[in-house]
């Protein structure tokens, strides 16, 4: 392999693991549930997860997961899209 094919390799590797690992990374980390500070209760070490709609500070809950939208006004100053709020943490 040259070097040329090979720098582009790894740069796509790179480019990769940063395009899976931002999902994962924008998760708040916590240890209580007043760590999360309204986004949703602590679980796993994550904040984000819930159980009701009141768990939430932007949007609603669902699946246990807060940001779930159906209209604009769930989601507290963001727009609703696709059934996600696109100011959510998640």
């Amino acid at each position: 392999m040259t070097g040329r094919k090979r720098s582009w390799l790894v740069a796509a590797v790179i480019a990769a693991m940063l395009a899976v690992g931002a999902g994962q990374s924008y998760a708040q980390s916590c240890s209580f549930d007043s760590d999360c500070k309204g986004n949703g209760k602590c679980s796993g070490g994550k904040c984000g997860s819930c159980g009701f709609d009141s768990d939430c500070n932007v949007g609603k809950c669902s699946g246990g997961k807060c940001g779930s939208c159906s209209f604009d006004s769930d989601c507290k100053g963001g727009k609703c899209s696709s059934g996600k709020c696109s100011n959510a943490k998640q």
